[in-house]
């Protein structure tokens, strides 16, 4: 059996598709798994523990596209496709090139098209989580998902230590010529205040007062990494104004440093982020990453039902704390701003409340450590 999922969208959306290779892996042990991606989460296959191969498909014009699928499907050979999101020029290849069984998500039109064994799904409706619903997709192959089964289907992330090890050295150099106060010892937290699409985000500035509210609170004992990519700059630039009074009077300028993690690759950046105590982020894809290296993570959610942590919270629940504003939110699909009474309604989420929660699990991870 040789399974060819298209999942060519976002690094979360990619991610919360692994289960999937795991279901169909456990159930077929010498099924071959390749799996379509875009270029940015190409690295999350590097020693995957069961998906055998990886193609980046690059955004191009329609027919450059199409070559892109097609040299693919000759080279891999697949007798099942799934499609599950992303392009569909690769459903409509798929559906050329006779593939047998063309699976996956009934949606949009072209799915109804040039799939003969998908699957509609409502999932404007939240019901439940995202992996869950790509775990339901797999029916036609015969493989029923159980809810009490859903951890034993882990997204398979692996890193080799000695990469990691490789990775830690540069990343010390890189600090200490920065003229950081860095050590290992200290508790590192990540922070990533970017997002893409239109989900609700918490202010930035209030990431900014997070760092300035923890280092009031546990002076010296952390370090503060805030990542981000060029696309982030809106985001980072607040925070840095954020930050700027607190840069002037005291040090914590040597204690936050701006980690601009398409500078050396996503693989680079998993091995710097796989060592933080803890992760502060909005429902992106680096908060997916986070948590599925088993890093524990503070999301910060919107209310709005298709944007909720219901269907879009990370895959450890037992390693994750979700934040969302208290508030009655009506709206399935988005924000109607000023025309709702609780508008703007990620501000009332204060920064003391997630530094607080930051503390606790900062607490209980000290205990825990004394107790082994």
């Amino acid at each position: 059996m040789r399974i060819l999922i298209n999942r060519t969208d976002a690094i979360g959306d990619t991610i919360l598709t692994l289960p999937m290779a795991a279901m169909v892996k456990r159930a077929y042990p010498k099924a071959e798994i390749a799996f379509m991606v875009s270029a940015s989460s190409a690295d999350l296959f590097e020693h995957h523990s069961y998906v055998s191969q990886c193609y980046v498909v690059k955004r191009e014009n329609f027919f450059s596209t199409l070559g892109q699928f097609f040299e693919i499907l000759k080279d891999f050979k697949p007798d099942h496709y799934i499609y599950v999101g992303g392009s569909h020029i690769g459903s409509f290849a798929a559906f050329v090139k006779r593939v047998k069984f063309r699976g996956g998500l009934l949606s949009r039109l072209p799915s109804f098209l040039f799939l003969n064994k998908g699957i509609r799904q409502k999932r404007s409706y939240v019901e439940m989580h995202e992996a869950e619903y790509n775990l339901n997709l797999l029916k036609r192959f015969g493989l029923t998902y159980d809810h009490k089964d859903f951890l034993q289907y882990t997204p398979g992330i692996t890193l080799k230590q000695e990469d990691i090890k490789e990775a830690k050295t540069s990343f010390t150099e890189m600090l200490l010529k920065a003229d950081k106060k860095f050590s290992w010892d200290k508790n590192i937290i990540f922070i990533h205040p970017g997002m893409m699409g239109h989900t609700l985000n918490w202010p930035s500035r209030n990431y900014g007062r997070l760092i300035t509210y923890l280092n009031k609170e546990m002076p010296g004992q952390n370090f503060y990494i805030i990542s981000h990519t060029p696309s982030d700059e809106e985001y980072i630039s607040t925070v840095r104004d954020e930050l700027e009074e607190s840069f002037r009077t005291s040090d914590l300028f040597q204690s936050v440093y701006f980690f601009n993690g398409a500078q050396k690759g996503l693989r680079y950046y998993m091995h710097i982020l796989a060592q933080a105590a803890i992760f502060v982020g909005p429902s992106t894809g680096t908060t997916h990453l986070a948590n599925a290296l088993g890093v524990e993570t503070v999301g910060i959610y919107s209310p709005i039902k298709v944007q909720s942590a219901l269907r879009w919270k990370p895959f450890y629940s037992d390693k994750v704390k979700i934040v969302t504003p208290d508030v009655i939110c009506g709206e399935p699909q988005k924000c109607v701003l000023q025309e709702c009474p609780y508008y703007e309604c990620m501000s009332k989420i204060e920064a003391k409340e997630v530094a607080v929660i930051v503390i606790n699990l900062l607490v209980k991870m000290k205990n825990l450590k004394r107790e082994k």
